[in-house]
């Protein structure tokens, strides 16, 4: 009986450790042009293309206002695979290094 009632609570901390909001997000910088002029560590969601792979886990990102260098972290693809025909949603932050603006992306999506 002990046996159960631990394997019943792991299962159940397992489960609810990927749970997650899923509703609308309200972020305030939704284009390349706008997170181009953002403050370091702003939230942002974008739409487009990532068109090209320029190594050591930068891209290029493009939406209809411009394109921006953006870093995806190996982990943070979760088994999705992107070519440069597909849009994605990214979710990140700004992050801005002395003359250069870049996104840190946290979650791809196909769109």
């Amino acid at each position: 009986m002990k046996k159960i009632i631990t394997l019943t609570a792991l299962i159940f901390a397992s489960s609810s450790a990927f749970a997650a909001f899923n509703g609308p997000e309200v972020a305030s910088i939704n284009s390349v042009s706008e997170a181009m002029k953002a403050n370091d560590d702003s939230f942002v969601i974008l739409t487009g293309n990532i068109s090209k792979s320029l190594g050591n886990e930068l891209y290029l990102f493009n939406d209809k206002t411009g394109e921006i260098e953006i870093e995806i972290d190996d982990d943070n693809w979760m088994g999705v695979d992107v070519t440069p025909n597909d849009t994605v949603v990214i979710r990140g932050e700004v992050d801005t290094e002395w003359s250069s603006v870049k996104i840190d992306v946290d979650t791809v999506q196909l769109k």
